[in-house]
């Protein structure tokens, strides 16, 4: 199965607009989605809980969690495009 190519910019507001979805999670400010190479696997992206915003924490992380096992086949990191010379 081939996954769409995205940026971690893109990725982290999709998955950001998921988690703020979620009851209690509202207040959630701030997600990191880091890019790793898996040995064996290869390249795939880990999703962070850095700024709870003063929702729950462990109920933060655990949608987090949830939003990056169900997206994680589905997307692939992409670099973001360099930015077009300005006439």
């Amino acid at each position: 199965m081939s996954r769409t190519a995205i940026t971690v910019r893109d990725l982290t507001a999709g998955v950001l607009a998921i988690v703020h979805a979620h009851p209690d999670c509202e207040l959630v400010k701030e997600i990191a989605i880091t890019p790793v190479e898996i040995t064996g696997v290869g390249r795939t992206w880990h999703a962070n809980l850095v700024d709870s915003g003063g929702a729950d924490v462990q109920r933060a992380a655990s949608v987090l969690r949830q939003a990056r096992d169900d997206l994680e086949p589905v997307f692939e990191l992409v670099d973001e495009p360099p930015p077009k010379d300005e006439p």
